[in-house]
């Protein structure tokens, strides 16, 4: 079978972030909205005992977007962790297995409600678990739930976000502290779904890249609201070379 060609970037990957961080970004105008994000990736191989590896999918809000203020930017976020983290979470001791909560975090505001680091019940995984992810706004409350699905559970986290409009889809690999992962991050099988209806916004989307970026098949309209890609896939941080896994 010919495989599915690659996004064109409208961008060239910028240059490394502070963090080290690699991300692809899926951008809608701000007059529209996502309502909701579907996703699935594989936990990978124990890193070595070293920083925090935290690697997700999340939504963020675009400036212009409807309510942006007086939250501003913030991310919903399910995060598989390796390491300790901020999410006010009881956690597993560090370095004993990756564990994931859905989390929210903006590093901006001085609202207690929406400042620093929130987050659901943490959930330990396997190595290669499957983990099934699902992001969804209920539109008539402004309550967004995460929750996320695998062998070893589920797990759930809500927040309502005020009817702040949500307009970029964000997939990342985000090391902190030296923290070292072996290979690319793959998200499989990803639908996001608009408010309204906009094909042209899932067919050619406004695509931006942080660190060594990555690669996203050609998205398809299901229909006029929801849009399906195959593969997204983030790559290692141009600082991580690759590195013998801890053992599984």
């Amino acid at each position: 079978m010919t495989p599915p060609p690659q996004m064109v970037p409208r961008t060239q990957p910028i240059p490394l972030q502070p963090d080290q961080q690699s991300r692809v970004y899926f951008k809608i105008p701000a007059a529209n909205e996502m309502v909701r994000l579907q996703t699935h990736f594989t936990v990978p191989a124990k890193p070595a005992r070293v920083g925090t590896m935290f690697l997700w999918p999340g939504l963020e809000p675009r400036e212009g977007g409807r309510n942006y203020y007086p939250i501003g930017l913030g991310v919903l976020q399910p995060v598989l962790t390796w390491g300790d983290a901020c999410a006010p979470v009881q956690q597993p001791p560090t370095y004993s297995t990756w564990w994931i909560s859905g989390q929210y975090v903006n590093v901006y505001s001085n609202d207690p409600r929406y400042a620093d680091c929130h987050s659901g019940r943490a959930m330990s995984v396997q190595v290669g678990e499957a983990l099934d992810v699902d992001i969804a706004l209920d539109q008539a409350t402004g309550v967004w739930t995460q929750t996320v699905t695998g062998r070893s559970g589920s797990v759930r986290y809500s927040i309502n976000m005020r009817k702040q409009a949500q307009n970029m889809a964000l997939f990342a690999i985000e090391p902190w502290d030296n923290a070292r992962i072996p290979d690319k991050l793959v998200f499989s099988d990803t639908t996001i779904t608009f408010k309204d209806e906009d094909r042209q916004s899932c067919l050619t989307p406004e695509l931006t890249y942080t660190g060594t970026g990555g690669t996203i098949t050609q998205p398809a309209a299901v229909d006029g609201r929801r849009c399906h890609i195959d593969t997204v896939t983030v790559n290692v941080p141009r600082s991580i070379a690759p590195q013998p896994v801890s053992g599984r």
